[in-house]
């Protein structure tokens, strides 16, 4: 067994509710995946018992058996350690599944008690068992030890930490929280849903790919995904209602940032980043996504995409109520859970629409959403359906819906990196970050609309981060060559190499379009996005449209 990755996982995750230890392995092509399970088993057994520890163990072995996850259940002070005691019981299993023997499990059990001793924090555990019993929840850190949340809550740094009869437990408590995630559409649900909230009277707060906003204004720029961004924004204390977004690698690798939401939203679960953490097919990664349907109390809603085959497969799975969303009014799932007396949102005869068992109301016509581009754009239609689940879900009046779906989009800096439109000395320039097949797909059709107003020629610059296989970035090419481009720029996209060499990537993707059918003429290459705008901008005309896919620039490119 050889470990390709141990970690702490810090919040619910695929494996588990609670922290953990995981590690994840690849066996050799002739060892005995079974035996060396058992054997890994085994001797984290012994140590878990030298400790004086009882934990669960989890073991996820990956469908093709070319490695697995394995890990168990630890306390969140000491977690550190625990990887530690992880990788001592696969060093152990290996060397007796090699024939070496068991090696001293003393004095293995006495340097992990070492370091146990060294991170463990009895004042905060006793805090947390208190904070448990008031229901206040608590988030902990490098950064500091917080009781309550948002508007609700105090942090402490980890060095001054009081004690429990200094808390003042009156002035903490919670705040609604709202979980995203999703193959595409979760950044634009997320800013979306949060511009919502701030029309209706809240100070709301969002993570997301592109950073964390506060109230309107962005307080922090990068990926902003995982759960050490939820936290920081979960401890700002003019915050009084959260929409964080849950992106699936910030899921597999820490797990979410709280232990429950009010309200959880699954937009939908395509074919990307597949191969990752051991997930190799999309109905595993549809587990990822589900997890956060999972964290929803009996009291909130989970939100779900119909159109989505895998997300449809969700199903039943949550203790929470389901409301669902579609693009089509006969959708069958939906006619079923409505006959069931159940919620859903959906577009009819050109109008969003909500339905709840018999009760039907329609909302606000299609062509009054700014977003979808009067009907355009159908992705933004799909997504609009989510909002409107989340902020009904919410409790917020329908004027504020209403206005929301009416204004958001009318500046580009709604909504950065997400079909933004502009026009550029009569060159109609399009920037979307559509990254993946689902996503370009949904793009095509915006485009090809866009063009049928105009009758200049096609470019298209696009790049990828260099962690998708050879495979996909071809698929990905074929499916931009699908919309029959004049220009095609490839690009390098230099903080994503992810393992790549320079020019790697824009290399595959040139070879790819010349298969699909695009003139070797018609290629050009680019040393990043900025270069290629400039590059294409320099070739257009007025009347020509050029669209920049996977943009991730947020600087002015012009």
């Amino acid at each position: 067994m050889e470990i390709l990755d141990s970690r702490r996982l810090t919040g619910p995750n695929l494996q588990t509710r609670v922290p953990a230890a995981i590690a994840e392995i690849a066996f050799a092509s002739d060892e005995p995946v079974d035996a060396a399970i058992e054997a890994w088993r085994a001797a984290l057994a012994r140590m878990l018992g030298a400790l004086g520890w009882h934990s669960d163990p989890f073991v996820r072995i990956f469908r093709d058996r070319s490695g697995a996850a394995i890990g168990f259940s630890a306390p969140f002070d000491v977690l550190y350690a625990a990887t530690e005691i992880n990788e001592w019981a696969i060093s152990e299993a290996n060397a007796v599944l090699a024939g070496r023997g068991q090696r001293d499990l003393e004095r293995g059990a006495e340097r992990i008690r070492t370091m146990i001793a060294e991170e463990a924090r009895p004042d905060v555990v006793a805090l947390v068992e208190e904070a448990h019993r008031r229901d206040v929840p608590e988030l902990y850190d490098e950064d500091g030890f917080t009781l309550g949340l948002g508007a609700h809550s105090i942090t402490w740094a980890l060095d001054g930490v009081p004690t429990r009869e200094q808390v003042p437990w009156d002035r903490l408590g919670s705040i609604p929280t709202v979980a995203v995630t999703g193959t595409n559409g979760k950044t634009t649900c997320a800013r979306w849903i949060a511009r919502t909230l701030q029309l209706a009277g809240f100070i709301a707060g969002n993570t997301s790919t592109d950073g964390i906003s506060l109230d309107g204004r962005t307080i922090e720029d990068g990926d902003c995904t995982g759960p050490g961004a939820a936290r920081r924004l979960l401890r700002r204390t003019e915050l009084q209602i959260a929409v964080l977004e849950a992106a699936r690698g910030g899921l597999l690798r820490r797990g979410f940032a709280l232990p429950r939401c009010d309200v959880a939203l699954v937009t939908n679960v395509g074919n990307d980043h597949i191969g990752e953490f051991g997930i190799l097919d999309i109905e595993e990664l549809a587990q990822v996504k589900a997890i956060v349907g999972h964290l929803v109390h009996p009291g909130g809603r989970v939100v779900l995409g119909a159109d989505s085959d895998p997300v449809t497969r969700m199903r039943g799975r949550f203790a929470a109520p389901e409301v669902w969303f579609s693009l089509r009014a006969d959708h069958p799932l939906v006619l079923d859970h409505l006959g069931n007396g159940g919620e859903a949102w959906w577009v009819e005869d050109r109008a969003i629409v909500h339905g709840a068992g018999d009760h039907r109301e329609q909302v606000i016509g299609t062509d009054d959403i700014e977003l979808s581009l009067g009907g355009v754009a159908v992705h933004n239609l799909a997504n609009a359906l989510a909002v409107c689940a989340v902020v009904d879900a919410l409790g917020i009046p329908r004027p504020t819906l209403v206005r929301a779906l009416q204004q958001f989009g009318r500046d580009p800096h709604d909504n950065p990196g997400r079909l933004e439109r502009y026009d550029v000395g009569g060159v109609q320039v399009v920037l979307d970050f559509a990254h993946n097949l689902d996503g370009l797909r949904r793009q095509a059709e915006v485009i090809a609309a866009l063009r049928h107003q105009r009758s200049g020629r096609f470019l298209v610059s696009f790049g990828m981060a260099g962690d998708r296989s050879d495979e996909m970035l071809a698929a990905l090419a074929h499916e931009i060559a699908a919309m029959g481009p004049d220009r095609v720029i490839v690009r390098d996209m230099p903080d994503y190499l992810r393992g790549r060499v320079l020019g790697e990537v824009p290399d595959i993707l040139r070879r790819a379009f010349v298969d699909a059918g695009v003139p070797p003429s018609a290629i050009d290459q680019a040393a990043d996005e900025r270069a290629s705008v400039a590059h294409a901008l320099a070739w257009a005309r007025p009347g020509d449209t050029i669209a920049v896919f996977c943009h991730t620039e947020r600087e002015p490119l012009w």
